[in-house]
């Protein structure tokens, strides 16, 4: 029998800790010496030879906590390497385990395990990792994807909408590059526990993330170059995100509290968009945001006032109450629209309490760099300043942001 996982050899009297082979992508299985004895082999994708070791009475240990994870260590005593297996199919693994017990004891295996050949774990061929398709007549449209892949890149291969489904089911699938092609959306409940690229650039998609999107450790999104209008808020719930790239889209508004719910956003791009001005939550910029590209947009350039409503209802008050107990709510208990309302507010610029429906706005520009953002424009004739949305909850508060902008304050 035989098994493909990841495989590291450490040698036990190396005080240093270091190892004579590093992990890799290998094979170990149970193969028959000339003497009739069961001995282990190993070998490495990247290596041409193969490792044997004597079983019999050769087993100090072996560790299989964490078996259900495709995780154990076989020990040795002669020579003192500890064999580390990872990425294993759980029941091969077990298997595998239970045989070099057996062999180890000097008892015979079970019929149905059966002596690898040392010839065939030598002729076999390093899985493949990676594949780059940069034309349509290079899609396997027959033959399939292999497995194995970890990296998947189909340019220019006129895919169309409905993507093929196959693309998705790659469990160890971690950069997926479709630019350039006509994809007009993404089929529905993908599961893509791996994946932390995703590259839909040049395509022709209108909106993102489709329903029941599930990439738990997504940390690159780059959907430049497509039709894409309103930044859903379901694609602000993929909180992994480090990196996020909207260039060359129709998007208009950038939602207010998008560094709220993307905590771990460093670079963000929304160049080339129809973005008017800048929420005062990503202005003032978050915990790990550095980079910001915002060009070629028609930014509003004359400070302004945008709104003055503070007729504050019932609901207003509520609604405040809500976020500052942190009262919880669904779609159960209160209305769509409020749901959707106290998803998307802003904080005053002055206080910090929530302005939901009633407030004052005025655009004023602001240098973003003094929040510590580096800005990046590519017109030479171009300000690094940005017209910033600046919300106020009261009129007190709002004749503060007046008076710091050098406007004329409200009557009180």
């Amino acid at each position: 029998m035989k098994l493909e996982c990841k495989i590291k050899i450490q040698d036990r009297q190396r005080t240093n800790g270091s190892s004579t082979l590093k992990a890799a992508k290998g094979v170990i299985g149970l193969a028959k010496s000339n003497t009739d004895q069961w001995v282990l082999i190993v070998r490495l994708f990247k290596e041409t030879s193969t490792t044997q070791y004597k079983l019999r009475e050769n087993i100090q240990a072996l560790l299989h906590k964490c078996i259900n994870n495709g995780m154990a260590t076989i020990q040795l005593k002669v020579p003192p390497h500890d064999i580390q297996l990872s990425e294993a199919n759980v029941e091969s693994l077990k298997t595998l385990l239970s045989s070099v017990r057996l062999a180890s004891t000097g008892n015979d295996l079970p019929s149905t395990i059966k002596s690898t050949s040392v010839n065939a774990v030598q002729k076999l061929q390093r899985p493949t990792l990676q594949l780059i398709i940069k034309q349509a007549i290079e899609y396997p449209t027959l033959k399939g994807f292999p497995s194995t892949l970890e990296k998947l890149i189909v340019n220019n291969a006129q895919l169309r909408t409905p993507v093929d489904r196959r693309i998705f089911i790659l469990k160890n699938l971690h950069t997926l590059d479709l630019s350039d092609n006509n994809i007009h959306e993404l089929p529905s409940n993908l599961e893509m526990n791996r994946l932390h690229t995703l590259i839909m650039r040049s395509n022709q998609l209108k909106s993102f993330p489709p329903k029941n999107f599930q990439c738990p450790v997504l940390k690159y999104l780059d959907l430049s170059q497509n039709q894409i209008e309103i930044i859903d808020q379901a694609l602000l719930k993929i909180s992994t995100l480090d990196r996020l790239n909207l260039m060359s889209n129709k998007i208009k508004i950038i939602p207010r509290n998008i560094l709220r719910l993307l905590g771990q956003l460093q670079v963000f791009n929304i160049a080339s968009n129809q973005i008017r001005a800048i929420p005062n939550g990503l202005a003032c910029g978050g915990a790990h945001l550095h980079t910001f590209y915002y060009s070629e947009n028609p930014l509003i350039t004359s400070k302004c006032i945008t709104c003055q409503r503070f007729n504050f209802t019932l609901v207003e008050l509520a609604l405040r109450a809500v976020i500052k107990y942190r009262i919880p709510y669904d779609f159960n208990i209160i209305p769509r629209t409020l749901c959707l309302l106290l998803a998307d507010y802003e904080t005053c610029a002055h206080c910090a309490l929530p302005c939901l429906t009633n407030f004052g706005e005025i655009i004023v520009p602001r240098q973003l760099s003094a929040n510590g953002i580096t800005v990046h424009v590519t017109a030479a004739n171009q300000s690094f300043s940005v017209p910033v949305q600046e919300r106020y909850c009261s009129i007190k508060c709002f004749n503060y942001g007046l008076k710091r902008a050098g406007m004329t304050q409200m009557a009180v």
